[in-house]
């Protein structure tokens, strides 16, 4: 997927291919961390719920008619089905394009910022490297959904889209002796949330951020408090159109919307939500979602690899109680708090957790300097890491000052061209053939002088100039 920016903070202009594994380096200040949070808000959770308002305010420029005369349709007989298929082919560029036009108008929200200006920045999108990966992703989805309303909750709106089907269904089940109508203005939202959600969740299934203030938030005991009503216990005799807004299958009073998190950046509030979610979903619930999708058992022992290979101790939850405490067990018989355990595991415990409690397959995982607080050691066997997981069906974008990193990225990409792989990889740190990643899924893109250049070669070797002239520098200093 093509993307270009222009006029984001000191970034001029840059055209940039996200790849499975898209690597950002460059100087402190040359905009890395900003374009990849950039990303994050447009293509994550937070520009489907903030795009899905403004189009229902009518402040968008973009219009579906094929979604228009679906409602009308509906409105009219109780029931209507939409080839998704069709609207992802006409329509996917045009929305995620038209997603990104309106990201100027809440990027200060989303990094909590008063003093920075975002209203000159613009950005496109090309999906033709990716057209044909979204409209299959479109197509595996799955849906199944009964939104119950009425006072005796006797009628439901049912909502299904199978896997391999093209269609999404609407239909209204009644089981008294009128037919019950939704208001329009509420069915409108609903098949809205829905088409919108699976579109843009056919382009990352979920972008999880792992800011760098990761090592100080993960110190932190947490309380989980549960302020949301599910749409299913909504009696919709009595809906106010004018005081809720829909958010990703639930109904959030407008007032708590807008008061969010408004200390929090989206990005730190990201990580915290992960933290949480994985809290929430118990080992007992990880294991039914493994038993449904068999796929993603592969990153609950990524996970524990993780962990023995590079951190060498268990990442966990403490029993539960009022406060919810992440612990480090290095042996069997010692745990730690997080606030005594070293740098290493502070930095890379959210990742274990998140791999072992919620990462499903084609979901993208934003990473600020994965290298902090490792050890080179601990960076190069990072990044045979990272690979695996892109391996595993995973995307993954970093931002990185390490040379190390990129040193053995043009390694992995090398040792995936050899014929017998089993042969060379005792000669890298975690002996896994499955670090072994494509060129063709990688991207490495030099930042520097307001613009990002593309600097791996053809040949695989990652040409990374004058960002590499320290250590040069240094060693010449008494010659």
């Amino acid at each position: 997927m093509k993307v270009e920016i222009h006029k984001l903070g000191v970034i001029e202009e840059l055209e940039i291919d996200l790849k499975p594994l898209t690597v950002f380096i460059g100087r402190n200040g040359t905009g890395k961390t900003l374009t990849a949070y950039t990303l994050a808000s447009i293509l994550g959770k937070h520009g489907l719920d903030r795009y899905l308002k403004i189009y229902i305010d009518g402040e968008t420029q973009q219009k579906y008619p094929i979604i228009d005369n679906a409602i009308k349709q509906f409105l009219q007989e109780g029931n209507v089905h939409i080839d998704l298929i069709k609207f992802a082919e006409e329509y996917a560029e045009a929305y995620i394009n038209d997603v990104a036009q309106s990201s100027p108008s809440w990027m200060k929200t989303f990094l909590s910022t008063e003093r920075s200006d975002f209203k000159s920045m613009k950005i496109s999108f090309d999906l033709a490297t990716v057209k044909q990966e979204i409209l299959e992703n479109v197509k595996k989805y799955t849906l199944e959904k009964k939104i119950y309303f009425g006072s005796q909750n006797k009628d439901y709106l049912n909502i299904l889209k199978e896997t391999g089907e093209n269609n999404i269904y609407f239909n209204i089940i009644s089981k008294g002796n009128f037919l019950k109508k939704i208001p329009g203005r509420l069915f409108k939202e609903l098949l809205l949330q829905e088409i919108f959600q699976i579109l843009h969740r056919s382009f990352y299934s979920y972008v999880y951020i792992f800011p760098t203030e990761r090592t100080t938030f993960i110190t932190f005991p947490f309380s989980i408090k549960k302020e949301i009503v599910r749409l299913e216990n909504v009696n919709f005799d009595n809906f106010d159109e004018s005081s809720h807004v829909y958010l990703d299958k639930k109904i959030i009073p407008e007032r708590l919307y807008r008061q969010k998190n408004k200390k929090q950046s989206e990005p730190v509030q990201s990580l915290i939500e992960i933290l949480a979610n994985a809290y929430k979903n118990t080992t007992d619930e990880r294991e039914k979602e493994i038993h449904k999708r068999p796929e993603i058992a592969i990153y609950e022992k990524l996970a524990e690899l993780l962990e023995k290979e590079i951190l060498q101790g268990r990442i966990d939850f403490n029993e539960p109680g009022l406060e919810n405490e992440i612990l480090f067990q290095p042996s069997e018989k010692i745990k730690l708090e997080m606030t005594v355990a070293s740098s290493m595991v502070k930095e890379l415990a959210p990742l274990v957790l998140c791999l072992r409690y919620l990462a499903k397959p084609d979901e993208l995982l934003i990473i600020d300097e994965p290298e902090m607080n490792l050890h080179p050691s601990g960076q190069v066997a990072i990044t045979e890491f990272l690979a695996m997981l892109v391996q595993a069906g995973l995307k993954v974008l970093i931002t990185t000052h390490s040379p190390y990193i990129l040193d053995h990225l043009s390694n992995l990409m090398k040792a995936a061209k050899y014929q017998d792989k089993e042969s060379i990889k005792k000669k890298f740190y975690l002996e896994r053939t499955e670090a072994f990643i494509p060129q063709e899924k990688v991207s490495v893109y030099l930042f520097e002088n307001g613009i990002a250049k593309n600097i791996l070669n053809e040949d695989g070797r990652i040409d990374w100039g004058t960002f590499g002239d320290i250590s040069d520098d240094i060693s010449h200093i008494f010659l």
